[in-house]
């Protein structure tokens, strides 16, 4: 199976994955959220990387899981410092300043974890295989340093997304990154 074939499932799979981080994001923090998507394509990485570079101002928190399956993928949620602030204090129910703290870090790796962990499980389901996470990482970069390491040419599933908690809205990229060169035997 290739890249574009992966991401033709995936891409289906995106709306009901949202669906799920939704209800599991509502259940961790026992507030009113929602997750939906406002658009989802396959595009390549210098795609994804002049959009990201043009849309969503600098600094930018980036939530990165790894994950192992069929093969390995890697999971980007990506968020404007502004946003990142925003959906941090709804869900502290609290103003948060940035630069985020380790509590703020640790709220949006939380975040990461929850919807990286409802694609990975909804993946699960399609592909009838287990998918294993890895610890969600928080960085604080830029466009420029966070697409440098990705090929121009690697093709990756773009999702936008809006979170919506406690009647905050907040938009985001949630970008997954099969890496079929490493596939197992």
């Amino acid at each position: 199976m290739e890249a574009q074939q992966i991401l033709a499932v995936w891409e289906r799979a995106s709306v009901p994955a949202l669906a799920k981080a939704g209800m599991a994001l509502k259940q961790f923090s026992g507030l009113d959220f929602a997750v939906t998507e406002t658009d989802v394509t396959v595009v390549t990485w210098k795609t994804m990387s002049d959009r990201l570079k043009n849309k969503i101002t600098n600094p930018i928190y980036a939530i990165h899981l790894g994950a192992q399956g069929l093969f390995q993928a890697h999971i980007l949620l990506l968020f404007s410092d502004v946003n990142s602030q925003r959906l941090v204090s709804a869900l502290m129910g609290e103003p948060v300043h940035l630069p985020l703290d380790d509590m703020g870090i640790s709220a949006l790796a939380e975040v990461g974890n929850v919807v990286g962990t409802a694609f990975l499980n909804v993946f699960s389901d399609l592909f009838r295989t287990v998918w294993e996470p890895t610890t969600p990482r928080v960085l604080l970069s830029s466009a420029e340093a966070i697409t440098e390491e990705i090929s121009p040419g690697t093709t990756v599933l773009l999702t936008e997304a809006l979170f919506q908690v406690t009647g905050e809205s907040v938009s985001g990229e949630i970008v997954v990154i099969p890496s079929l060169e490493q596939t197992p035997a």
